[in-house]
């Protein structure tokens, strides 16, 4: 499994728009083969602070998001929305 943790800096007057981007990608993304989970959190600290969550089966799975209409459409779109560019953290687990 590979999971995602992607960082936003949202701008306060672009928020709206933010979030009907991300809710979009929620429910498309959520559809794929080989989503396990895709949520957005707020942080509690700080109200333009989120964070994406994405469970992918395997980096195939990965791949073939990044290339869905709805993920090419956020990636041209979302930085317009943010403080700085987003932060993408991927994460493979740890065989025991």
């Amino acid at each position: 499994m590979i999971t995602l943790n992607v960082f936003f800096d949202v701008l306060q007057e672009h928020e709206a728009n933010f979030l009907k981007l991300l809710n979009h990608m929620v429910v498309e993304s959520g559809k794929e083969d080989g989503c396990g989970l895709y949520q957005l959190w707020r942080n509690d600290h700080d109200p333009y602070s989120y964070v994406l969550v994405e469970h992918w089966e395997s980096q195939e799975h990965l791949d073939a998001h990044g290339r869905t209409p709805h993920w090419i459409h956020f990636n041209d779109t979302v930085n317009g929305y943010l403080k700085s560019e987003y932060d993408e953290h991927h994460y493979k687990e740890i065989p025991r």
